[in-house]
Parts: structure tokens; sequence; C-alpha cells
């Protein structure tokens, strides 16, 4: 007799134990990162927005990152804002970059010879001539973000569709924002948006998401120990400072004796930094500089330098 299947409905539903799930590591917080990485992408973007906006005064400050929804993100963005979606990571992460469309059409303007003053009235959307100059930008903006990752490649997704553009991550998604402000030189401010999903941050950040590990403790290496020990540095003695007035500089001539006065403490320096004084004297036929104080203060006579 064969005994009929229960049905599926009719099955227990797996259960797991607490102190197992218990034990799985959380994930970790990572929007500090992302906000001190924002805070070095200031830094690299300068020189491509100078030259979009072409001020060389322009200034850009990290407003720090936010934890929003994806239907929350068009009010992160500016009125007008060229997006775009970049790929990154082995699982194909979207990061999706917004820049204002009012700075792309001042510089549209300044292109074709205009002072670059647009007025308050905006297009409903950028026109072709001005998103092909948006894209240039973005790369440039793109190419400093991966500098800034150690490299971490992106790729552009060009062929996104206008819809994908308008909405790059499901309404529900949890994202990550960040968002840098750009002040020209006449006080006048616009602002680039990156954003991602906050579970993509693990991979955007992947030298900061490994697990903590025990701290080591190393030797502090002495300066008499490799590398340090080789390390070349470039010491000067000053032996004198001469002043001589103009006429008898125009005088000097093949021959002319100039009497000067060693000072007796010459001090030996390395760069603008004074190490150590001593008085000049001579070894094997060469002149060498006795050293007599130290730039702790101790006095070592018998010390030479040649």
């Amino acid at each position: 007799m064969s005994k009929a299947a229960p049905s599926p409905s009719a099955r227990r539903a797996a259960s797991h134990c607490d102190a197992l799930l218990s034990q799985r590591e959380p994930i970790a917080d990572l929007g500090p990162e992302f906000e001190r990485f924002g805070a070095r992408l200031c830094g690299a973007l300068h020189s491509c927005v100078a030259e979009l906006a072409e001020d060389a005064g322009v200034r850009i400050a990290s407003l720090g990152s936010q934890a929003i929804e994806g239907a929350q993100l068009a009010a992160q963005c500016p009125p007008l804002a060229a997006i775009s979606r970049h790929r990154f990571g082995v699982a194909g992460h979207v990061l999706a970059l917004a820049v204002d469309g009012r700075a792309i059409l001042e510089q549209l303007d300044r292109t074709f010879g205009g002072p670059g003053q647009i007025g308050e009235e905006l297009p409903p959307a950028l026109p072709h001539t001005a998103r092909l100059l948006s894209r240039r930008f973005e790369r440039k903006v793109i190419a400093a973000v991966a500098g800034e990752l150690a490299g971490l490649e992106f790729k552009a997704e060009d062929d996104a569709s206008p819809a994908d553009l308008l909405a790059p991550f499901a309404p529900e998604a949890e994202l990550t924002a960040l968002t840098l402000a750009v002040t020209g030189s006449d006080g006048r401010e616009w602002r680039l948006v990156l954003a991602l999903e906050t579970a993509a941050l693990a991979s955007l950040l992947p030298k900061r998401a490994s697990a903590r590990r025990a701290p080591v403790s190393r030797r502090k290496r002495g300066i008499d120990e490799a590398p340090f020990c080789d390390l070349p540095l470039a010491a000067s003695a000053r032996l004198v400072d001469m002043q001589m007035p103009l006429h008898r500089v125009a005088a000097i001539q093949p021959g002319t004796v100039l009497p000067i006065m060693v000072a007796r403490n010459v001090p030996l320096q390395i760069g603008e930094a004074v190490i150590a004084r001593g008085t000049v004297g001579e070894v094997d036929d060469q002149v060498a500089l006795q050293i007599t104080q130290t730039f702790t203060g101790q006095i070592t006579p018998g010390k030479d330098s040649q």
C-alpha cells in the first residue's frame, strides 16, 4: 500500500537555532567611511570642476552622506540634473552620478562665446549638445572616483533608457547618497550627487569593509636599521656670511683677495634645520668640522664631520 505524500501546506516550516543566528556578524556601517571618501574626492575633483566652470578659484566641499530610499533620490538631486549610471564590482552594482544641469548649460553657453549666464528659467530636459558635454565631464568625475578607490573599474551604461536614468534604483531600495557642493568665485553654488545601494558600499570600499583583524604588535625600527639607515640626507655647513658693498662687488677681478672671518661655531644643517654646531679644522689634509654641540644640546667633543 502506498502512502500519499503530505501536501506542501502540511509540511512543517523550517526552524533555525537562535544561538547560531545571533552569531552572524552584523553588517558594518560604512557610512562614515563613505563620508571620508567624499572628503578625499573633493581634492581629486578640483581640476576637472575648475575646467568645467572656467574658475580656478572654485571650492568643493562634502555635505556628507545620507541614508534614503530610491524614491527620494530625485529630491536629493538638482531640479535639472544630468544623471548617469556606472556599473562596478563582480556583482555589477550601480553607482548613480547626478550633475547639476545648470552648470552644464552655463559651460555650453561659454563654449559658444556667451557669458555663461542662462537666467533662472531652465528647460525641462538637457538638449543633446549639453548631454554630450555632460558625458565628457562625467567620465572625468568617475576617473577621479576610481583613483580614490585604488583603481576600481567602472563601466558607464551609455545605453541606459531615459526612464532608467530618471529612476536609477527601485523606489524601495535602501540607498546611501553623498552630496558635494561646488562654490564658484562669485559665490554661486551647484551640486554633485553620488548614490548607490547601501549594501553595495562593501564592494565600493573593499579595503575598509574587510573583517577587522586583531592588532599586530610590531617593533619600531631604529634609525640604524633598514630601510632608514641608508636614507641619504644632504647636509651643509655654513662657514661664513659676508656683506659687501656694491662698488666692491663690481670691482672683483681674478686675483682679488677677500678676507673672511670663519665663524667659531659653524652650523651643520639639513634643509633649514640646524642639527649640530662645530669648529673648522683639518684631518688628513682635508677640511673637517669637529662637532662640539648636537641638536640635543649635549657637548660631544672628539666627533668630526668631514
